[in-house]
């Protein structure tokens, strides 16, 4: 177990060298014995690059790995950097500043010998962030910092030759930041007397001793951070990026049913935005509340619940007290959630039609499953089913409406009968998220906006062409963005969802997971998104591919519609070169609580695109 553990205590931060002395006790309790510590001098940008290489050189197949920074984050000139120690001797032929794009070779290159790998990131990714007045007092340090004017060419030109349009993100690095990109992160005095600390890295620290022997994932202890910093009264948004259900320094990954948000409002639990979720009338939920003391962190509670009514996109919660026991019955009429409490859907009404044309122990053993399924149900009527699951040769598969196969024959989901019925709720999850639609009641979102879907070749100087809504063909390869153009006078904050020729879902807009913000009056494009026709699935089409780009009132992580094996697949989809951090799909945190007390309004615009399996060159 190895790490590297990089402080830059620069341009007023007093914490950072007891952040990484933290972590350094962290991760010796954790069972990491080759640690390299870079502070001060060690800091300086020559010692990064060293430090990194040091550590590519050491690691070995099947090694864990941590790379943590806690120091400034900079982004600016359309570059984005960590801050070492020698940045103040930055010239306009030498650039000091860490870029993204280094720091995103470096973390490729060690996960080409171990997939274990933590990248841990304290710092704030907005260069002269706009900071709210309660955090001028002195009692915070914003760690983000206006520096002297370098020009950018010398970073600029750092940046292209390590980033090409088509390279591939990393897929097995867990991602840990302090605040979203555009966001702020802060150091402060947490006890009296203590010094400084960043704030992050104490609620990261904390969590990690009290669960440790326990099985909790990134993705829950990531959200238990997330409350806790939000009762801090700090501005600050802690984010996960790439596989975060794993279990800490770990490649195992429990498997975790999906994590929905839960608040409570005017004395009512509600799932925010759970119409996106495909929560409806009477459908069933499962409210899960953790334990609220750290010797039992891990250990949780449930409370089943019926959603009664919708309500502007959430779903409200009914629940009957009288069959909960009397503690569990007074937590319930308390008016505050505990923090890290979530929704789990049970059972809901859209159950997709599974037609199964085979017989014997196999398809016994698949209706077992059926019937236990929440959103499956067997059906002997061809017309309606969305996939057919027959046996030929004593070989199991899966035909999606066209009667193409969905997975290759020898794909490990055909092993038996419970693992194939999670790839029919893998698909039948798909389908959902393919038929999203804007709402009909008032939870449509009243803003002015235009988007526009956009494609072209990957190679070439080929123009960006504009995407009709439905019978437009895209080939494997294409790229395609969207462009919002925020015409109301209020911030707006949009995301991609892609629901793919595979039928796994995926977060695009992946290195924002709580939407990109549009300011008024202005447009913002997303990142170039790459076609993938995936290895497991049959070189046969055409297949269906579609883009939705939902546009709501308020943050809110929608990682929720994502498929768990979209992660890897979409390392594929985005473009480095554009300057974002290790961006990863986004997976497994939840807003636990919503940030303030309004609804969540939204709408959605959608291509509906036939995918095709050869490049647009060969087709010709």
């Amino acid at each position: 177990m190895r790490a590297v553990l990089i402080g830059a205590q620069t341009y007023g931060l007093t914490g950072v060298h007891a952040d990484v002395e933290l972590m350094r006790r962290v991760l010796t309790d954790r069972g990491f014995t080759d640690l390299d510590v870079r502070t001060e001098e060690r800091a300086r940008y020559e010692g990064i690059r060293e430090a990194l290489a040091r550590l590519r050189g050491a690691v070995r197949p099947g090694d864990g790995v941590v790379v943590y920074y806690s120091g400034h984050g900079g982004l600016s000139d359309g570059l984005q950097y960590l801050v070492p120690v020698d940045m103040g001797e930055s010239t306009s032929t030498d650039f000091r500043g860490y870029l993204a794009e280094e720091l995103t070779a470096a973390v490729r290159a060690l996960t080409a010998v171990t997939p274990n790998v933590t990248c841990v990131l304290d710092s704030c990714h907005s260069g002269g962030a706009v900071r709210e007045a309660a955090y001028e007092s002195g009692l915070w340090a914003l760690k983000s910092v206006r520096l002297p004017r370098v020009p950018p060419d010398a970073a600029l030109a750092r940046a292209a030759l390590l980033a090409a349009p088509d390279d591939s993100l990393v897929p097995n690095v867990v991602r840990l930041t302090a605040c979203e990109q555009h966001g702020s992160a802060y150091e402060t005095e947490l006890r009296p007397g203590a010094g400084r600390q960043g704030v992050f890295t104490a609620a990261l620290a904390d969590l990690l001793d009290a669960t440790a022997g326990r099985r909790v994932p990134w993705s829950v202890l990531m959200a238990r951070a997330r409350d806790r910093i939000k009762q801090q009264q700090v501005l600050q948004r802690p984010d996960a990026g790439g596989p975060s259900g794993r279990l800490p320094f770990s490649l195992e990954e429990p498997a975790e049913p999906e994590r929905l948000p839960l608040l409570r409002r005017e004395g009512r639990f509600r799932v925010p935005g759970g119409a996106l979720f495909g929560l409806g009338p009477e459908d069933e939920v499962r409210m899960v509340f953790p334990d609220d003391t750290a010797r039992n962190e891990g250990r949780e509670r449930s409370v089943p619940a019926t959603v009664d009514e919708m309500h502007v996109g959430d779903a409200v919660l009914r629940v009957t007290l009288a069959a909960v026991p009397p503690p569990q019955a007074d937590e319930l009429s308390s008016a505050v959630v505990p923090p890290g409490s979530y929704a789990l859907a049970i059972r809901v009404h859209d159950r997709r039609q599974v037609l199964i044309d085979a017989a014997g122990s196999f398809a016994d053993a698949l209706r077992k499953e059926l019937a236990r399924s929440p959103r499956l149900a067997e059906t002997s009527e061809a017309d309606k089913a969305f996939a057919v699951v027959r046996v030929r040769d004593g070989r199991p598969e899966v035909l999606n409406r066209q009667g193409q196969p969905a997975r290759r024959p020898t794909d490990p989901a055909y092993a038996d009968a419970s693992r194939l019925t999670a790839l029919l709720d893998e698909l039948a999850r798909g389908e959902r998220v393919r038929w999203l639609r804007d709402p009909r009641d008032s939870s449509r979102l009243d803003a002015g906006l235009d988007v526009l879907f956009e494609a072209r070749r990957p190679t070439g100087n080929g123009d960006w062409r504009a995407l009709k809504p439905m019978g437009e063909s895209l080939y494997d390869g294409d790229l395609y963005r969207a462009t919002v153009n925020n015409r109301s006078g209020t911030p707006l904050y949009f995301w991609v969802i892609g629901v793919g020729l595979s039928g796994r879902t995926a977060l695009v807009t992946n290195d924002q997971p709580s939407g990109y913000r549009t300011e008024p009056h202005t447009d913002r494009v997303t990142a170039p998104v790459r076609v993938y026709w995936p290895p497991d699935v049959p070189e046969q089409g055409p297949r269906p591919e579609t883009v939705h780009l939902i546009v709501g009132d308020r943050p809110m992580d929608l990682s929720g519609l994502a498929s768990r094996e979209a992660r890897d697949r979409s390392a594929h989809t985005a473009d480095p070169a554009l300057g974002a951090l290790l961006q990863e799909v986004w997976d497994g945190v939840r807003d636990q609580q919503m940030d303030g007390g309004e609804e969540f309004h939204y709408r959605v615009w959608t291509v509906h695109a036939d995918a095709l399996p050869r490049t647009r060159e060969a087709s010709t």
